[in-house]
């Protein structure tokens, strides 16, 4: 397993997010988008490649969030294929190992529905990624899709085994469902881990720290991350209006790690 974390979008923050992978031994960065995804130029990737390979740190993961590449409207759907064909060339211009996009939702579908439709429609777009070498990693549990839950996923492995789960126990947590039983049951299908830590206080999230101080039981989720032989990266994600700033983003990442490490070989 290798560590990483969920790096700044803007060049000058790489510069220094790759100096801090130097300086506290992380070995790799995500980048991750929401509706800006759009806004990235080429020329700007080519930027964070030459940033990243100056300092000798790898790009973890290529996240493109909140395209719902199954709509049932023609140009939303149009929209986000488009970005999807971006973020595949992207992903190869920063040599990421994995691509993460959402499920996306089609209105009044039923689960097996959506996941027939997510296979019909993303089935060039995942033979092309895995002509590529990279794999393609769903993110569930949160982000307007209809993989609010397993079910969801393995609606889409009838159709597309080869993809994976982004695995983020904390919102799957918050969403109401077992992320320890996700990982023993479907751990050979983890694609992708974040390691996101949640408080929870009287039935409330109340704050989003390092990991170990909060209410995920990583100890039970790296049992069976070993179980399956996970081999991929582990990316700590700087989140909430407190802990993902400064001063406490950069806590955050040095004691998530300092963490995190008692469960690896």
């Amino acid at each position: 397993m290798k560590l990483g974390f969920i790096a700044e979008n803007h060049l000058e923050g790489i510069e220094a997010d790759c100096r801090f992978c130097n300086e506290h031994g992380y070995e790799g960065l995500e980048f991750n988008y929401w509706g800006t995804f759009k806004d990235l130029t080429a020329e700007t990737v080519a930027d964070m490649r030459r940033t990243l390979d100056k300092h000798g740190v790898a790009c973890s993961t290529l996240g493109m969030w909140g395209w719902n590449h199954i709509s049932a409207d023609p140009a939303e759907r149009e929209a986000a294929h488009a970005q999807l064909e971006r973020g595949i060339a992207f992903a190869q211009t920063l040599g990421a190992p994995t691509l993460i996009t959402g499920g996306g939702n089609l209105a009044g579908a039923t689960v097996e529905q959506n996941g027939a439709e997510f296979g019909r429609v993303m089935r060039p777009y995942v033979d092309r990624c895995t002509a590529a070498g990279l794999k393609v990693a769903i993110y569930g549990f949160h982000g307007g899709s209809f993989l609010d839950s397993i079910t969801g996923y393995e609606a889409i492995w009838e159709h597309l085994p080869e993809v994976g789960i982004k695995y983020d126990p904390a919102n799957i947590d918050h969403g109401g469902a077992d992320y320890v039983a996700v990982a023993q049951k479907h751990g050979a299908r983890i694609f992708h881990v974040h390691i996101k830590e949640h408080l929870n206080h009287a039935g409330q999230l109340i704050a989003q720290p390092a990991a170990g101080m909060g209410s995920i039981e990583w100890g039970k989720i790296f049992a069976f991350l070993h179980e399956h032989d996970y081999q991929g990266y582990l990316t700590m994600e700087p989140h909430g209006n407190l802990w993902s700033r400064e001063p406490l983003r950069t806590k955050m990442l040095v004691l998530s790690k300092r963490h995190i490490e008692q469960f690896l070989v």
